[in-house]
């Protein structure tokens, strides 16, 4: 049984890590706004769903997305489980979607899990005799349908405005006898063939002694955010820069918040948990060859994550903090706060956040407790 990342590899065997982006002029003194008002504020835990052992609806194999529904209720895709459990805020199961399996609305593997506006659940994943793009019914469960990749399945994915998503997609080309690969995040919309808007168009060489970097760019590379309403971001994975590129829903550049931060190095602990989920994503990928050759890169990115609030700010996540810290700043690009989750946080470094209709959610991808939970979380 092939898992469904299996043929990113193959495609992408010899890809290289690129976390840079088109050059862009900063529209935006982020630095000097910085500079005049650091506002810092605190973010809370305030409860949780998933145990170690117990009550099967709640012990999660291996999330791979957790985000909060129109009415309030929390997804989180099992990957391990082969589906997606729905949640109420207080942690009482309410149902699963889909199950494992090859059938119509089956899944065998599954990854980057993200809803639209109109409640389409849509995630990247092998099942239902479909390599590739999976959509269903946040409300019913009901399986809406399959879209074969023809390559490289799309990552990243990040929804939008009605039925529409943001993606990630990779190809390989030649150019002057030399194989590259073509990067594009674009727009799509469920049922249709063709991206309504490419927002980001690059090409980078091939290195195919790399394999970490190949995992990389595959599961990460970028960080994408929308606010529902036609403003849409995108930064780069980038260890020497950290920029938020704004585009509108025609994918015109708006403007670009480039902030000023030095390079963190991992410490040894944070090098070896990255190190395991490097392991993680390629044994999901099928790769167990290339476990052996994996390692982490010496310095964090700048920026690890992109979310949008209920009044359209845009959170960015840091990435050389150990405690997550994000800097917040409105739709037109002006700094408004820094927020820090509260209490010692030895996994803080792995967390993955989601702020979709409201809830603020996150889980740990290296869990310092052993097993995996979704946390719920809320701002002073």
């Amino acid at each position: 049984m092939k898992h469904f990342l299996y043929l990113s590899i193959a495609i992408l065997l010899a890809l290289a890590f690129a976390s840079g982006c088109s050059e862009a002029e900063s529209q935006n003194d982020s630095d000097e706004t910085l500079q005049e008002a650091e506002e810092t504020l605190s973010m809370f835990k305030i409860d949780s769903i998933g145990v170690d052992l117990g009550d099967p609806t709640l012990v999660f194999g291996a999330i791979e997305g957790a985000i909060t529904g129109p009415d309030g209720n929390i997804a989180v895709l099992d990957r391990a489980a082969c589906c997606i459990k729905v949640f109420s805020p207080e942690g009482e199961f309410l149902r699963q979607i889909s199950r494992e399996g090859n059938g119509p609305g089956e899944l065998i593997s599954t990854a980057f899990l993200t809803i639209t506006e109109d409640g389409t659940l849509i995630l990247v994943g092998d099942g239902s005799e479909t390599l590739g793009i999976h959509a269903f019914d946040y409300y019913t469960g009901e399986w809406i349908g399959s879209e074969p990749s023809f390559g490289s399945p799309p990552t990243c994915l990040e929804g939008a405005a009605g039925r529409t998503y943001m993606r990630k997609f990779l190809d390989v080309e030649v150019i002057d006898g030399e194989p590259v690969v073509l990067i594009q995040i674009t727009l799509n919309e469920i049922g249709v063939d063709e991206p309504l808007v490419v927002f980001l168009e690059e090409r980078i060489p091939f290195n195919p002694q790399d394999m970490s970097a190949i995992i990389s760019l595959v599961w990460f590379g970028y960080d994408l955010a929308s606010d529902f309403s036609g403003r849409f971001y995108i930064a780069p994975r980038s260890t020497d820069e950290a920029i938020v590129y704004a585009y509108d829903q025609t994918g015109q550049e708006l403007f670009a918040i480039e902030l000023d931060l030095e390079p963190v190095l991992r410490t040894e602990e944070e090098l070896e948990s990255e190190r395991l989920v490097l392991v993680a994503k390629a044994l999901a990928m099928g790769s167990e060859d290339a476990v052996s050759s994996l390692e982490a890169a010496p310095y964090k990115p700048m920026i690890r994550g992109l979310e949008i609030d209920e009044e359209k700010n845009l959170w960015i996540l840091l990435g050389g903090p150990a405690q997550p810290t994000f800097k917040v700043f409105n739709s037109e690009g002006e700094y408004l706060k820094t927020v820090v989750l509260e209490g010692n946080q030895p996994d803080g470094h792995s967390w993955h956040f989601d702020f979709t209709n409201g809830n603020i959610l996150a889980y740990a991808e290296d869990p310092a407790e052993g097993f995996q939970k979704v946390w719920l979380l809320e701002t002073e």
